[in-house]
């Protein structure tokens, strides 16, 4: 069962303001409010409750019943005269029967009393008490016989338990994911736009430069024109930006399950510190620890339960019971009963009062032992055949599954670390390229000032800046979602986030 959700994050930044957040401040409140985490968590308290489901098979059950009966019965009988029976009857029973995992079933403390008045001359006692005390207890010897095979539906309920723990575990690794991703496209999203409004300042630069070049006869007419043109592209340009950083922020307030109109200030920067990967080192790893290949082994260890169930299900039913029981009767001499030629004969005293029908339970003086023996198959035995084909096809698909959930895991490392090393490579490059470019937007400015250049031609390398600072903070987001992901396909990622999820 799960007794506490410890979510423990050591080296915890304080927030700066309400709504400004961190990378950890904004799991913080994932894990508080993820709807999916919600869900899973549920999902294995329901898992708990099935293993209380399944060892109620072993409570015992107590049955209790009563019935009163009034009637008359007709008689053809030459000692009743009147054709009738005037008889009341009242009844009470109840026993506790149960099994156990053993294959051992009982049935103790199985109590009958009725007590009977009548008009009927053939009966000597009226009212009468008769008392009926039973146990008994067998065995099965072949189909449900032993431990393992009456407790595999406990077994297996345990497992599947301990397999939402681990889909419970997987579902808060891919939400931790998935907030480092949109908050890392957060950030991106708002140095874009900031990169937009600095193109857009330029472009507004270039324009008032034009404009007094060409007042003193330095620049055609047609330069401010262009220039013009250039600015109403680059404000639609940060109109774009502005959406775009409003849906990024959507997206992460969604996973976070915050309302839609609150403001998020991502606070944390990216970083670009190279760190090294041994792509057998996380392989191993990640065999260890991600929870899909402890989740798919811990289903072939059901599917062989439940094989080895079936397979026992298949074999015919033998058993051996024993039981004794024991009787009581007694009552008050019935006034009607019959006498030929004289005084009846006398009822004997140990029958005499009702209390004699207990006092004989007690005092066993009426026993039967009882030894039984039973032996069942059914003909075809097609249901217990098909269900073990069944379950033998379960565990050869949970093998497969398992061997194709590691060939998954060894592909997202894989992908995982050229990712990171592909950004890496990007980031060089788009440095590279930020750095020439602005080299040529001066070139190109000062070319423009001399009278030797065109507007277009700054205008192009204002836009070869643009492009390439943007490939720079794209390249720099996509490293750090792959650092992430690189953590989730080792399994590692609460690990490095300091989250501790215990029973």
């Amino acid at each position: 069962m799960i007794k506490t959700l410890l979510l423990i994050f050591f080296a915890m930044t304080a927030t700066a303001g309400a709504m400004d957040l961190s990378v950890k401040d904004a799991i913080t409140i994932a894990l508080e409010n993820n709807r999916d985490i919600q869900i899973q968590k549920e999902n294995v308290v329901v898992s708990e409750g099935e293993i209380t489901t399944q060892k109620g098979a072993f409570d015992p059950i107590l049955n209790i019943g009563s019935f009163y009966n009034d009637g008359e019965t007709p008689s053809v009988n030459t000692f009743i005269p009147s054709g009738t029976i005037n008889q009341q009857e009242f009844n009470l029973t109840g026993n506790v029967a149960g099994q156990f995992s053993t294959g051992t079933f009982y049935d103790v403390l199985n109590f009958s009393s009725t007590r009977t008045e009548t008009d009927s001359p053939l009966d000597d006692l009226s009212p009468n008490w008769f008392n009926n005390l039973s146990f008994s207890i067998g065995q099965e010897l072949l189909r449900n016989f032993g431990v393992s095979v009456n407790n595999a539906f406990v077994i297996t309920a345990r497992r599947s338990n301990q397999i939402s723990m681990k889909e419970f575990e997987n579902v808060v690794t891919n939400v931790i994911l998935e907030v480092e991703r949109r908050y890392w496209l957060l950030v991106a999203a708002r140095q874009n736009l900031e990169l937009e409004r600095t193109a857009l300042e330029l472009a507004q630069d270039l324009q008032n430069r034009n404009e007094i070049q060409v007042e003193v006869g330095v620049l055609p007419p047609v330069a401010v024109t262009q220039a013009k043109s250039e600015v109403a592209a680059r404000e639609l340009d940060v109109i774009r930006a502005e959406n775009t950083l409003q849906a990024t922020e959507d997206n992460l307030k969604n996973v976070l399950a915050m309302d839609l109109s609150t403001h998020i200030n991502a606070t944390d920067e990216p970083t670009t510190e190279v760190f090294e990967f041994n792509e057998e080192e996380s392989l191993d790893e990640a065999y260890r620890e991600r929870p899909e290949i402890e989740q798919a082994k811990l289903d072939i260890e059901n599917r062989e339960t439940l094989k080895h169930y079936y397979s026992n299900q298949r074999l015919p039913r033998l058993a051996i019971e024993g039981s004794v029981q024991l009787q009581g009767l007694g009552g008050d001499e019935n006034p009607d009963r019959l006498s030929f030629g004289g005084e009846p004969e006398p009822i004997p005293s140990r029958f005499l009062g009702s209390g004699e029908a207990f006092s004989q339970i007690f005092g066993a003086d009426f026993t039967t032992w009882q030894i039984l023996g039973v032996f069942s198959f059914p003909i075809f035995n097609r249901t217990a055949r098909g269900e073990y084909v069944k379950a033998t096809a379960e565990l050869d698909r949970s093998e497969i599954t398992l061997r194709k959930t590691e060939d998954d895991v060894a592909l997202d490392v894989k992908s995982a670390i050229r990712e990171i090393e592909n950004s890496l490579r990007a980031i060089d490059a788009a440095r590279v390229s930020v750095e020439l470019a602005k080299e040529v937007v001066i070139n190109e400015q000062e070319r423009l000032n001399v009278g030797i250049g065109t507007t277009r031609e700054v205008l192009e390398a204002q836009r070869d800046l643009i492009d390439a600072g943007v490939r720079e903070i794209t390249a720099i987001a996509n490293y750090n979602i792959a650092l992430a992901e690189l953590e989730r396909a080792k399994g590692t990622l609460l690990e490095k986030d300091g989250i501790i999820i215990e029973e």
